[in-house]
């Protein structure tokens, strides 16, 4: 008799510890997972404030109403509590969105530059199934310094500008150079019977004219190619050994002294100069040729 009452009080003390417990999960059940601004974050912006919040239970409106409506609070680096309104996203669960609402006049209230405000939540949040936070929890953040945001911005602006402008500016000369050398080439091809016809003069002579002047030329470009094929050239290391892993440069050589056969850009470029020096050459001998041959036939 004595083991049976022992037993039962036993299977009691059991059912009751049971029930505390279940009390204990209702009491208290909801959780904060997250928040954004996170704590300690800085350059949150100071239009359209707003927070949201991360719980693990659900909250909607239908069910809650304005229960929650006191239970988060925005404080300005004044301590004072900002005016807001709680929503909760239909779309994500659990998901809380706390907006500062407009002041007593109807006016956007906009934050403080580079001012510290905090949020505060009461334990007494309170889901779709009545569990509530227990506890307060209590975060801040930082707004976004405008002052040296500006001045960024403006930096950045600038840059872009006068490097818009430099390439502008790079592109309008390349351009000219091109349309000057393309000129250029358009009045050195000289046409000997048209000049003859319009300035009176023989064939033989505006030939022989322009043969000098382009020879001129020719001779400046060529002298101006061989000055810059100079300075481009690559270096033949003569070493002079000295000691255990030291070397020394006797003295700058060009590679063709070393038997190399490369040719850079700009002498490439004169030797292609000189090969159409040659051909315009060649032509213009051909023309005098014509004109002598011409000439000895209205003479006959």
């Amino acid at each position: 008799m004595k083991r049976t009452g022992r037993i039962l009080c036993l299977a009691m003390i059991l059912v009751i510890m049971a029930t505390a417990v279940c009390f204990a999960g209702t009491e208290g059940g909801l959780k904060l997972t997250g928040t954004y601004p996170e704590d300690g974050y800085k350059g949150a912006a100071t239009e359209n404030m707003s927070v949201k919040l991360y719980f693990d239970g659900q909250l909607t409106e239908e069910v809650l109403g304005d229960k929650n409506a006191d239970a988060i609070k925005i404080m300005d680096p004044d301590g004072k509590a900002l005016p807001t309104r709680v929503l909760y996203a239909p779309k994500e669960e659990g998901v809380v969105l706390v907006i500062v609402d407009t002041d007593e006049e109807g006016k956007t209230i906009k934050g403080k530059s580079n001012a510290e405000y905090t949020v505060k939540v009461s334990g007494s949040m309170v889901d779709n199934e009545g569990n509530t936070l227990g506890q307060d929890y209590t975060f801040k953040y930082k707004t976004l310094n405008e002052g040296t945001n500006n001045t960024v911005s403006m930096v950045m602006m600038f840059v872009m500008m006068g490097g818009m402008m430099v390439m502008t500016t790079k592109s309008a000369a390349k351009e000219a150079q091109k349309q000057a050398e393309a000129m250029r080439e358009k009045e050195s091809k000289v046409n000997p019977y048209k000049e003859a016809k319009k300035t009176g003069k023989s064939v033989e002579e505006i030939v022989e004219q322009d043969k000098k002047d382009k020879a001129k030329k020719a001779e400046k470009a060529a002298k101006k190619a061989a000055k810059e094929a100079e300075e481009d050239y690559d270096f033949d290391f003569d070493f002079e050994f000295e000691e255990e892993g030291v070397y020394k440069v006797k003295s700058p050589r060009p590679i063709a002294a070393a038997g190399g056969k490369y040719i850079t850009g700009r002498k490439a470029e004169a030797e292609a100069k000189a090969a159409a020096e040659a051909a315009r050459k060649e032509q213009e001998a051909k023309w005098a040729a014509n004109a002598k041959k011409g000439k000895g036939k209205k003479k006959k």
